[in-house]
C-alpha cells in the first residue's frame, strides 16, 4: 500500500516537475557506480529517478501508439576496447533492462513498447562528473 501511495504522489507531481539531467537536458535515470541496482541510490536520487519513470509511464499511458527506446550508459574510466566490451556494454545492458523491468512491473506497461539498447561508454554527457554517465536515457518513438 505504501509503495502505491508513493507512486501515486510522484505521478501527481510529474505533471508539473520535469526530471531532466542537468548536463544533457534529456530525461534519464541514474545508477550507482558499477551497478544496475535502482535501490542502491540516495533518497534524493531515488525520488528523481521515480519522477523520470513516472513521466515516461504517463507519456506511454496517454499515447498508446508510442514506444520508448531505453538506452543504457556507463562511465568509461580506461577508454579501452576491452573495458568497453567486457565491462561497459554488459553493465549498460543491465541498466536498460533494470529500467524496463521497473516500468513494466510498477506501471504495467507492455514490454513490447520498450526497446532496450546498450550504449556502453560511447556517449558520455560529462567528462568531469562520471556519475552523470551512469544512466539510462529515454527516446520517444512515435508511430
Amino acid at each position: 500500500m505504501r509503495k502505491f501511495l508513493v507512486i501515486l504522489a510522484v505521478f501527481l507531481l510529474a505533471s508539473t516537475v520535469y526530471a531532466q539531467s542537468p548536463a544533457s537536458g534529456v530525461l534519464s535515470v541514474h545508477f550507482p557506480p558499477n551497478s544496475a541496482d535502482l535501490r542502491a541510490v540516495s533518497t534524493d536520487q531515488a525520488i528523481a529517478n521515480l519522477l523520470a519513470f513516472t513521466q515516461i509511464a504517463k507519456l506511454l499511458a496517454d499515447n498508446p501508439q508510442t514506444r520508448v527506446l531505453i538506452d543504457g550508459h556507463a562511465n568509461a574510466v580506461l577508454g579501452t576496447e576491452t573495458e568497453e566490451m567486457e565491462m561497459l556494454r554488459p553493465l549498460s545492458q543491465q541498466r536498460a533492462e533494470a529500467a524496463a523491468s521497473f516500468i513494466i512491473e510498477y506501471f504495467h506497461i507492455d514490454q513490447h513498447r520498450l526497446i532496450i539498447s546498450a550504449a556502453g561508454g560511447a556517449y558520455p554527457v560529462s567528462t568531469r562528473d562520471g556519475s552523470l554517465n551512469r544512466r539510462v536515457s529515454f527516446t520517444i518513438i512515435r508511430n
